[in-house]
């Protein structure tokens, strides 16, 4: 058997990217921050790159005109010619390039409120709204102010403040775990929180590379066992059970429990006279108290039915989410990269470019070394390949903004009953169809569409919303179909209206829906109702 090297041919495909297009599809599927991000960063590194900030005053809409003047949905007939013939359906055209890129008062000032300690329900998002006042005793009634720390970080820098019992310790000693070793495993059980607060099996995103490495310990087994529900806290070893009552006992409280029941009750032990009657029905009427069978609870307690109305209500002062009052994740910031306004019965798309992507242009003085006689070999081959990057740059913004104006006024003409009477109107419509539309790739339009978002009559929206799915209303290939839109906005109107005393059941919603010329499944009407609308059940909505 020969094993040596040898020499064949033979022919083979393949697609590669020139460098200028795999830019071009990168800038495409860059939100307008990571755009404006990257373009100055270019910018710092490429000398033949500059932004004109001579334009910028040019830029500025004047101080002194008329704000009506200002809005494209005026008739003014100096409204941008382009933008009036793209806008009326004709997706032949493609958005033009400019080309001159290449050529290169405190006296109002509430100061009490604004020097205050943060305290207020105002500074305080996750306050509950619906919970009664505050109890003097309860002592996680401020907000957190180690904003930017995840929640892990800030339960393990509760860890580090924590010092067990000289008990614990000599029980953990008997079992042959050390401080530290225990300590691992409690950081472990922070790495298994979710957003909620609650331990979780699958929340794996945050551990370290030093929590999976602890995966072939005895204890971490036991507990990734107790997470999956196959082992029960009771049935735990000691050093478990007990890491998991010390990451109950951090604040706020109820973190670390493992459904919503046991974080109520976490809570409602930790507040000092808290009705005994509540806390009872937490323990033994949880699934009476679900299907809000009040009845039911007042006569397996052996108590009156306004006793145990009062004792429900008395858990309205229990957080639901604990997790929330230390998740401190930043908010995601929408920019809109366009804007569709009505204009003499005709809905046009403007592309919103930021100063620094409008002026953005090539550096006149660096290129002259180019033809420059004096120059060296080493300086004009530097410059010729700064010069390339840098065109390519340009060229790859202009055609993101084309590509997502193109690929907008192709979703304009076809959802146009969605900017004429609302979200309720929005047909359904997939990727391919606007894909041939504009003859572009599927997987460019996904791009052109993903975390971009416009300014529309109805609020903003990312372009990805106006693509839904549909229910045929008939087997016959050319039967009607109604957008999934249109159905969820219908079941939510029979919901509002519905009888409180009496509500409407999944099957009732079907029946009434099919009046309407709406043919839907029960399980269909099940499914929006829980994943869209996000609406109990019929025996948790009666009242």
């Amino acid at each position: 058997m020969n094993l040596g090297m040898q020499a064949n041919i033979g022919q083979t495909q393949e697609q590669t990217l020139s460098p200028a297009l795999l830019q071009s599809v990168k800038m495409l599927q860059k939100t307008s921050q990571e755009l404006e991000t990257a373009i100055k960063d270019e910018v710092e590194v490429n000398p033949l790159l500059e932004v004109d900030d001579g334009d910028f005053d040019e830029l500025e809409p004047p101080v002194d005109k008329d704000p009506e003047e200002l809005d494209p949905r005026n008739d003014s007939e100096d409204f941008p010619e382009d933008i009036q013939d793209l806008a009326r359906g004709s997706l032949d055209d493609t958005a033009e390039v400019d080309g001159s890129y290449l050529d290169g008062d405190s006296a109002d000032v509430n100061w009490d409120s604004y020097l205050g300690d943060g305290t207020s329900y105002d500074d305080a998002p996750f306050n509950d709204l619906n919970a009664s006042p505050k109890d003097s005793n309860d002592e996680w009634d401020r907000p957190i102010k180690d904003v930017g720390k995840s929640l892990q970080e800030q339960l393990e820098d509760q860890l580090r403040l924590w010092n067990g019992t000289r008990e614990l310790q000599e029980q953990l000693k008997e079992c042959g775990v050390s401080d530290e070793h225990f300590r691992k495993l409690v950081r472990y059980l922070i790495n298994s929180i979710n957003d909620d607060g609650f331990l979780c099996d699958a929340n794996r995103d945050n551990a370290s590379e030093e929590m999976v490495v602890q995966s072939g310990n005895a204890y971490i087994d036991e507990i990734e066992r107790m997470l999956r529900g196959e082992l029960s806290l009771e049935e735990a070893s000691l050093p478990v059970r007990e890491a998991v009552h010390v990451l109950q006992s951090f604040k706020p409280s109820g973190i670390g429990a493992r459904d919503q029941r046991e974080c109520f009750l976490i809570q409602a032990y930790a507040i000092p006279n808290f009705p005994s009657l509540a806390i009872r029905i937490l323990e033994d009427q949880y699934e009476n108290l679900l299907q809000l069978r009040y009845a039911k609870i007042a006569k397996s307690l052996n108590v009156s039915a306004d006793e145990v109305k009062a004792a429900i209500a008395s858990l309205a002062r229990l957080r639901p989410h604990p997790g929330f009052q230390l998740s401190h994740s930043y908010s995601h910031i929408i920019n809109a990269d366009m804007k569709v306004v009505e204009k003499k019965g005709n809905f046009e798309v403007v592309c919103f470019k930021t100063k620094l992507q409008k002026s953005l242009r090539i550096n006149q003085t660096y290129k002259a070394i180019l033809t420059d006689p004096s120059a060296t070999k080493q300086d004009k081959e530097y410059v010729k390949a700064q010069l390339a990057k840098a065109t390519d740059l340009i060229k790859a913004v202009d055609n993101r903004f084309s590509t997502i104006e193109l690929v907008m006024r192709a979703i304009v003409k076809r959802q146009r009953g969605f900017f004429e009477n609302g979200p309720a109107f929005l047909k359904p419509m997939i990727l391919q169809d606007v894909a041939d539309d504009v003859h572009l790739a599927v997987s460019t339009v996904q791009r052109a569409t993903d975390q971009k978002y416009v300014e529309t009559p109805y609020g903003i929206y990312e372009l990805k919303q106006f693509f839904t799915s549909g229910i045929k209303q008939g087997s016959a290939p050319d039967a009607e179909e109604v957008g999934s839109a249109q159905i969820i906005d219908a079941i939510k109107t029979l919901i509002d209206e519905e009888d409180k005393s009496s509500p409407l059941s999944d099957q009732d919603i079907s029946d009434e829906l099919l009046k309407q010329g709406i043919k839907v499944a029960r399980r269909t009407v099940a499914k929006y109702r829980e994943k869209e609308l996000k609406i109990l059940p019929k025996n948790q909505r009666k009242r």
